[in-house]
């Protein structure tokens, strides 16, 4: 709801660098929203009954503190609540506030994505080793397994390989 808000809100302020009035900039906002998302989406519904509200000359700070309060989105609530000032440049602001911060969760997605996979690889690379040594150098390998220090050493770094994996992956 929060993205489809955000569609919302710069279709408003679009029509209003266009020269609309707030009444007619909400309208095309409903136009284009509802080719985004469909006639008989949440949002269009929405933004039709502000439309309508606007159209029987309701004060827009009432409608739009309405409109927050039902839909309990934070920065829906912040844009309602604004005091006073220019409503034209709040809206254009709310609208780039709104889009800095989409993209700024989208950067700390693709982040998080990104050190999940690290992380996946990093939990695979001593797996791998140690079966390339069993392959490939069994007497360097034999050390560690054949005798009763080289058996407890490698079940401690079995630990402390598999604590660290889960703890890894818990975070």
């Amino acid at each position: 709801f929060k993205k489809k808000f955000k569609d919302g809100i710069i279709a408003v302020s679009f029509a209003l660098n266009v020269g609309y009035s707030i009444e007619n900039a909400f309208g095309q906002a409903v136009d284009e929203l509802a080719l985004m998302y469909g006639d008989d989406s949440d949002i269009v519904v929405k933004f039709k009954l502000i439309v309508i509200r606007l159209g029987q000359n309701e004060n827009l700070e009432d409608i739009l503190d309405d409109f927050a309060e039902e839909s309990k989105v934070e920065d829906i609530m912040y844009y309602a609540k604004r005091s006073g000032g220019d409503l034209m440049a709040v809206i254009k602001n709310t609208a780039q506030i709104i889009q800095q911060k989409e993209e700024v969760m989208s950067e700390v997605d693709t982040i998080i994505s990104g050190k999940k996979m690290e992380q996946r690889v990093m939990s695979l690379i001593p797996a791998v080793i140690v079966i390339y040594l069993k392959v490939t150098a069994k007497e360097f390998i034999q050390p560690l397994y054949g005798n009763i220090a080289g058996i407890i050493i490698m079940t401690v770094c079995l630990a402390v390989y598999v604590v660290s994996d889960m703890w890894a992956k818990r975070i």
